[in-house]
């Protein structure tokens, strides 16, 4: 070869590695919008955080993003209000509303992720690696699958031990003296909580969160009893201590053996903390089993 065409070649070689640098500048450089807890932690478990521009209300974790605009609740998302934030990619779930809306986004040119409802650990799992692969960080995904399903895994062979899986009921709000609370039933985020961490879910005749009166809770006795403890969503740890209180619950287990307990509201989002969640509520639910 020619010194001018070695040079030629050379020169060719030097554009082809800038354009390939300014392509993985501008992918690294994307702009994320996250709708809805568990979507927000995979993206900054798989450490894309810094690429995220703004979430949705139910995102509180980690402290990084009190600090983004916000694109509303996730249940009555606004489609312009999401794209008024110029995204490249959407990460979402099914939980997503209302249906108008959801039906808007699906149809915009903007790529969406669509991760399943967060309530299994199959669908964490199939969530981190939709996104783990649209990102380029299968690897770091399957690592995070391992870890929690292992940290599941430990739990539940402790619980196998238990004489007893103490039952259980999860508040959204806790009842008080001036009205009743509501409890997670039967297909709740709670419910599926409960059985990880080896419990039963003493309010599985009905579904969802439905009203629960003080004397439905006292009718149902149960031997522990959560609440979800938010400083934007959820009770206050007032409220809890409120409702130990209330006169009418004195004789109800949890009430009296002292097993009532505030957990964090993002507890629910099953994301990748989830193994955390699970061990979190273990522990609690142990202290009956005995």
């Amino acid at each position: 070869m020619s010194q001018f065409h070695l040079k030629g070649f050379l020169t060719s070689l030097t554009m082809v590695a800038g354009l390939a640098t300014v392509s993985a500048q501008a992918e690294s450089q994307s702009r994320i919008v996250t709708v809805g807890g568990a979507a927000t932690e995979i993206v900054f478990a798989l450490g894309a955080g810094d690429q995220v521009v703004a979430v949705d209300l139910s995102s509180t974790y980690p402290a990084e993003v009190h600090e983004l605009p916000s694109v509303g609740y996730i249940r009555n998302i606004s489609p312009e209000g999401v794209l008024s934030m110029r995204p490249d990619l959407v990460v979402t779930t099914e939980s997503l509303g209302p249906p108008a809306a959801k039906k808007m986004l699906k149809q915009m040119s903007v790529p969406i992720i669509w991760c399943p409802e967060p309530n299994t650990v199959e669908a964490l799992e199939t969530g981190l690696r939709e996104v783990g692969a649209k990102l380029g960080e299968s690897a770091r995904a399957e690592t995070i699958i391992n870890e929690v399903k292992a940290s599941i895994a430990e739990t539940q062979a402790t619980s196998e031990n238990w004489a007893k899986r103490p039952t259980v009921v999860f508040f959204l709000a806790p009842p008080s003296a001036s009205g009743a609370g509501r409890a997670g039933g039967k297909g709740t985020r709670s419910s599926e909580l409960i059985h990880l961490a080896g419990g039963k879910n003493a309010v599985d005749d009905f579904e969802n969160f439905q009203p629960m009166s003080i004397e439905s809770l006292i009718q149902v006795n149960p031997d522990v009893i959560f609440v979800g403890v938010s400083d934007s969503h959820g009770a206050s740890p007032q409220s809890v201590e409120a409702m130990k209180k209330l006169p009418g619950l004195a004789g109800v287990t949890a009430v009296r053996t002292g097993a009532v307990y505030g957990v964090p509201m993002d507890d629910l989002s099953f994301g990748p903390r989830l193994g955390e969640a699970v061990n979190r509520w273990h522990a609690h639910l142990a202290e009956s089993a005995k």
